[in-house]
């Protein structure tokens, strides 16, 4: 059996494991606080947990977005929040899948519904790679003109990446002291003290010990299936090379089609295409 290397034990983990971040950030002080710290808002008006399992999709032919964290304020002002682990080299366009999604559930069909009730949204993104390479602690993205930078469209669409790997920018000493705990540096700050101790708190918990063993069975599954699947694919594709081998040999030293057929599994029809496609060489 194959064996996926990636995972941790369960008492390894810190709340920079995507898995235990969750879990956490299901804590409705420390997601406040969160976004509240990472966002430079005084205070926000509560939040609300929009269905974590749900994948959300417009039409049976759309793709489907599992949000990690999706939250709401009482005022209707949504926000998102994302662990990523590595560079997937699709951050922009997956951006604006994500804001498409979340309009989209803001603003249902419906006449009573304007372009005018759609709230604020952010999408804060932590990535534990620099995907811009430019060392900042922190991207902030708008929409603005690109013949005049200082206009700026007022659609309250908010995206923001921060970045574990910042060496610099304007963001503050709580915000610094979170990016490095995810990278497992350890740290005396009070905000991030919170998140470890709440963190260890669901590492006992034996509910979710088990909840999280039953996560990396299935994971572990659906690994060893890939490779299963690929083993065979591989073979199959080696199969069929050869058999194309033999039918090619087979007709140059004028071996009757049908017996080459035969040799191969190839109908006539595919060796004559065989032929036609040597004839031209």
């Amino acid at each position: 059996m194959a064996e996926k290397n990636t995972e941790k034990t369960i008492d390894d983990l810190t709340f920079g494991d995507e898995y235990l971040f969750e879990e956490v950030m299901q804590n409705k002080d420390l997601c406040k606080a969160f976004i509240e710290t990472f966002l430079e808002m005084s205070d926000i008006t509560g939040i609300e947990y929009i269905n974590a399992e749900e994948s959300y999709k417009d039409s049976f032919w759309s793709k489907g977005v599992r949000f990690d964290i999706y939250v709401k304020g009482q005022d209707g002002v949504a926000y998102v929040v994302e662990l990523q682990r590595e560079d997937t080299k699709e951050i922009d366009k997956r951006l604006r899948y994500y804001q498409s999604t979340i309009d989209s559930k803001q603003l249902p069909k419906g006449k009573k519904n304007t372009y005018k009730n759609l709230k604020d949204s952010y999408i804060i993104f932590i990535s534990r790679a620099d995907i811009f390479k430019r060392g900042r602690y922190r991207y902030s993205f708008r929409t603005t003109c690109m013949e005049d930078p200082t206009l700026t469209l007022d659609d309250g669409a908010y995206k923001i990446i921060f970045n574990t790997q910042g060496t610099h920018g304007d963001v503050s000493a709580d915000v610094k002291a979170f990016l490095k705990a995810i990278e497992g540096m350890e740290s005396n700050n009070s905000f991030v003290k919170k998140f470890e101790k709440f963190a260890e708190e669901v590492k006992a918990d034996e509910t979710w010990r088990k909840r999280y063993m039953q996560s990396l069975l299935r994971d572990q599954d659906k690994f060893d299936a890939g490779v299963e699947r690929g083993i065979e694919q591989g073979r199959e594709q080696g199969e069929h090379k050869k058999a194309i081998e033999i039918a090619k040999n087979g007709l140059a030293n004028n071996i009757p089609i049908e017996t080459i057929s035969l040799m191969t599994g190839f109908k006539v029809s595919e060796l004559e295409k065989i032929a036609k496609a040597m004839a031209k060489v």
